[in-house]
């Protein structure tokens, strides 16, 4: 059995939004707002397609044994080197072994399939064993142009052999016409067109059909047997009438990917194939077709094989590791269509020493270092002697791939100096995990982006492009790893800082205590030991219980007994903190206890009893443990509210007084510890303890652990904590946050006639109003709001007589729109619009149009066949006449999603002025 074997792909990371070529170049070329849909993918100053299909072949290399490769094919038709064989600079690149044959295929858009024919027949003739193909283009054309919209950088690769197939070749056919429909002269930079619907109905049309159904005759098979139909065609609606012709259900098609990336030139049929496999299952046919000059049409089918390959990114993966850009202007620096002035240090000759780059290719294009014989020590670059003090060993290294090694920033820099066509120009020590470090220039990323500890993976980009002699050297970068931040060099840390936990001998403050210890912080476990109602003369078990869980996990804490409801015992946990370890940074005051009952039965003591412990045990604790955190000039403390305080709970006014006051004792200690970087925030937690184990149903009991609320607080206990004065909620993996919010401003009345009762009446629609309610910082800033009255630009109202219109607002507009729709307009009309308006008077709309009637409701649509972007001051503008919807397009003030042309349809269809 012969056929495919491994495959890989390679798209760059940045994805430029069309939109934004014509958003630039609208005013020159308005016709590419056709095709100003979607993304197309770009390289990256460093990226070429060299670089992509060593990208591309890593991939397919996936825990592959690369010495089994005895054919490499590269097909291109944007290859930097006319005289120079790139297949073996791509070669050299992956450490493939020097007894290969390769070889360039070139000056057709067919290139990969071609290639793929050939590595077949190479191996069927058994003169090779195994071939990887690999087709690879980054086209240049005009700016402003639709094919600059259709194209887009990037690379696949595939491996045919006779082992381990995934996908079996079941035959091909070739047609080889000379139908040109674009060329590039010899010295030219850009291919010349010819008009789009000529490619469309004598290219697309029918060169692909015919090759495809000679296919089908030569194999004995037909259309209605193909799982997947895989062909490039950039025309959307042609390719189900494609597909039609050659026999096939045009829901067999695959995704184009022009919404993606764009057309990829000789690697487009290969891109495509590799997305196909990437969720391809046993037994489906793919029939895969290759346009240019003619037509090749291939045939395979998968394998079970294909579910026991190795993970790897293969199209969908590269397709989603992305960012997206709206640059245009970087996008033409990158492709040199714009050359700006690099300054007089981009002046340094660039000129390559070939003998060096020969004498050094391993080191320089494989990124082969060595690994010492006698101590295991790797090293980079390769040398006589062993770097290691202890070894120091003479002629012992061994070649050492560092290509595939993990690794890691050491140090970094952002140099503004230096020439970059990118700037800062970043780069710093990578230190390999498995040892051996080097000095690299970094790629993908900001500065923003790159963090000591941050892991990295070795990349092959292009270092620079001698401009007299167009020569392009190569070399290897460092490229931060997708979402590896978070993970890896994000983590809050707590080293050194010492913790007062308050009723951390189970449930909440327990697993608050273990959290803080694994990550660095000194602990004390407060703990009065006594029963959910406070009654009891106390136990030391639960504090040493903690304790002694922290210390297994090679922590440093202490237990207390001290009763927070009084002075003296909130005094004391402090104390004995600073005995202990020197300091007080935190405090997490959770202690609590319950007496619930209604409020006709609710006894002094039980209200009082309640208020000690959550009010004054908060006060008694944090009093001397604030004075410490603003002499040092830092601090964190969390309060512990709860939904009973903040909404209300029937049997517990004791319990909701208590914790509602402690939002408004957060609410001064903020202002009073703000200069000192003291962050003061409550936290209103829903978990399971035993003082919620006979309130919540048991199927609810069980999934409230503790654990959910557990990162929030380390958050808030943390240097990195930003917020302060804050309520969270918290509680089975939900997070959200509360707040007290402040109406707008209603005056009535004045100096001459005092507001009456009736007066309240009348307006109690606008004084109960919470539209454009804010939040207030303190006491003088809220009054300062109330006694100032009515802004004109804040929202606030003034009372008026029933039946004043007012400003119109989007609101307004949407209601008016069945008004002024004109369905006579609207025969044979049948689309969604949809409307997402920011701004306080902003809001989500849909529009329907279908059957010549108009539906206009609040909300989002499933399926909308456009989407309308804009603020809701600009939107009020244009519907009244006041903004161009062209100037706003061409502004970035109005942006439109999905179907643009059908958006012109709105004027036809209401007259809104």
């Amino acid at each position: 059995m012969i056929g495919i074997t491994s495959y890989g792909a390679f798209v760059p990371r940045y994805r430029l939004s069309r939109s934004s070529i014509f958003q630039t170049m609208g005013w020159f070329a308005p016709a590419i707002m056709m095709v100003a849909q979607g993304e197309r993918s770009m390289c990256n100053w460093d990226e070429d397609p060299i670089t992509m299909a060593v990208g591309a072949g890593r991939d397919c290399l996936t825990e592959y044994d690369k010495q089994q490769i005895d054919g490499l094919y590269l097909a291109s038709t944007s290859l930097p080197f006319m005289d120079r064989q790139n297949a073996g600079i791509v070669s050299t690149a992956l450490n493939l072994s020097e007894h290969i044959a390769t070889a360039d295929f070139t000056s057709s858009q067919r290139a990969g399939t071609s290639a793929l024919i050939h590595a077949v027949e190479s191996v069927k003739s058994k003169e090779k064993n195994n071939v990887m193909v690999i087709g690879t283009d980054a086209r240049e054309t005009k700016p402003a142009y639709f094919y600059e919209m259709w194209y887009g950088d990037g690379a696949a690769s595939v491996t045919i052999g006779s082992k381990d197939v995934i996908a079996e070749y079941k035959g091909s056919f070739s047609l080889t016409r000379d139908f040109v429909d674009h060329y590039k002269g010899k010295g030219r930079r850009f291919d010349y067109f010819w008009e789009e619907r000529w490619v469309r109905d004598e290219g697309f049309s029918k060169i692909i059909p015919e090759a495809v159904n000679g296919l089908f005759e030569k194999i004995g098979m037909t259309g209605d047997k193909v799982d997947k139909f895989v062909f490039p065609c950039f025309f959307a609606k042609d390719r189900k009438k494609i597909a039609k012709l050659c026999g096939i259900d045009p829901s067999r098609v695959t995704d184009p990917l022009h919404e993606v990336c764009g057309d990829t030139g000789a690697a487009h049929a290969l891109l495509m194939l590799a997305a196909a496999l990437d969720d391809a299952k046993p037994g489906e046919i793919i029939v895969v077709a290759g346009f240019g000059q003619g037509c090749d049409a291939l045939c395979f089918k998968v394998t079970k094989n294909i579910a026991t390959l190795a993970p790897r990114d293969g199209a969908h993966g590269t397709l989603e590791n992305k960012l997206s850009i709206d640059n245009y202007a970087k996008f033409l620096v990158f492709r040199q269509l714009i050359e700006p002035d690099m300054g007089i240090r981009a002046e340094a000759p660039l000129q390559t020493a070939l003998t060096a780059l020969y004498r050094n290719r391993k080191m320089l294009l494989g990124l082969v270092g060595g690994k010492c014989r006698e101590c295991g020590t790797p090293q980079f670059p390769k040398s006589k002697v062993c770097v290691n003090p202890h070894c120091e060993a003479m002629h012992s290294q061994d070649d050492y791939e560092f290509a595939g090694q993990p690794a890691r920033v050491k140090t970094f820099t952002g140099d503004m100096l230096s020439v970059s066509v990118d700037p800062p120009n970043i780069y710093g020590m990578v230190q390999f995990d498995n040892g051996g470090r080097m000095m690299a220039d970094f790629t993908d990323c900001s500065i923003d982006d790159v963090k000591v500890g941050l892991p990295v993976e070795m990349v092959f980009r292009r270092r620079v492009v001698d401009p007299e002699r167009k020569f392009s050297s190569y070399f290897w970068k460092a490229k931060p790893i997708a979402g590896a931040a978070v993970d890896e060099v994000d983590k809050l840390t707590m080293d050194g800082r010492v913790a007062v936990i308050t009723g951390a001998g189970g449930g909440l403050g327990r697993a608050y205590a273990l959290e803080f210890a694994r990550r660095g912080a000194k602990v004390v476990v407060n703990d009065l030991g006594g029963s959910r109602d406070g009654s009891g003369k106390g136990s030391k078990s639960p504090a040493e219980v903690v304790v002694k869980e922290i210390q297994d996990l090679g922590g440093e804490a202490i237990a207390n007994y001290d009763n927070v409801a009084t002075a003296k015992g909130g005094e004391n946990i402090i104390k004995a903190a600073v005995k202990a370890f020197g300091t007080v940074d935190i405090v997490v005051n959770n202690a609590g206890i319950l007496r619930d009952k209604s409020f006709l039965k609710m006894e002094p003591e039980n209200w009082d009893a309640v208020l000690a412990v959550h009010l004054t045990g908060a006060y008694n604790v944090t009093r001397p443990a604030f004075a410490i955190m603003k002499e040092k000039g830092f601090g964190r403390i969390i309060m512990t509210t709860s939904a009973a305080g903040l909404y209300g709970n029937f049997g517990q006014t004791n319990y909701s007084s208590a914790k509602m006051a402690l939002v408004g004792f957060m609410n001064t200690l903020k202002l009073e510890g703000g200069k000192y970087n003291i962050k003061v925030n409550t936290v209103a937690p829903l978990a399971a303890s035993r003082l919620t184990e006979d309130i919540m149903p048991p199927e609810i009991f069980e999934k409230m652990k503790p654990e959910y609320v557990v990162p929030l607080v380390t958050y808030l206990a943390s240097e990195e904590c930003e917020p302060t004065g804050n309520i969270f909620n918290a509680g089975m993996g939900y997070y959200n946050r509360a707040a007290i919010m402040t109406g707008n401003t209603v005056q009535i009345g004045d100096n001459d006639k005092l507001p009456t009762p009736e007066d309240i009446h009348k307006n109690w629609d606008a004084i109960n109003s919470l539209e454009g309610a804010k939040e207030l910082s303190d006491l003088n800033t809220a009054m300062m709001d109330l006694l100032s009255g009515p802004q004109a630009s804040g929202g606030a109202e003034k009372a008026q007589p029933a039946g004043d219109a007012g400003d119109v607002t989007p609101q307004v507009v949407f209601d008016m729109m069945p008004g002024v729709f004109k369905p006579e307009a609207a025969a044979g009309v049948n689309v969604v619009f949809q409307y997402s308006i920011s701004g306080p008077t902003g809001g989500d709309w849909n529009v329907t149009v279908k059957d010549q009637k108009c539906q206009v409701k609040k909300g989002t649509a499933k399926k909308p066949t456009c989407t309308i972007k804009m603020a809701d001051d600009n939107f009020v503008k244009m519907v009244t006449g006041k903004l161009n919807p062209m100037k706003a397009y061409s502004s970035g003030d109005l942006k439109i999603e999905g179907d643009i042309m059908k958006s012109q349809l709105i004027e036809k269809l209401f007259t809104l002025k």
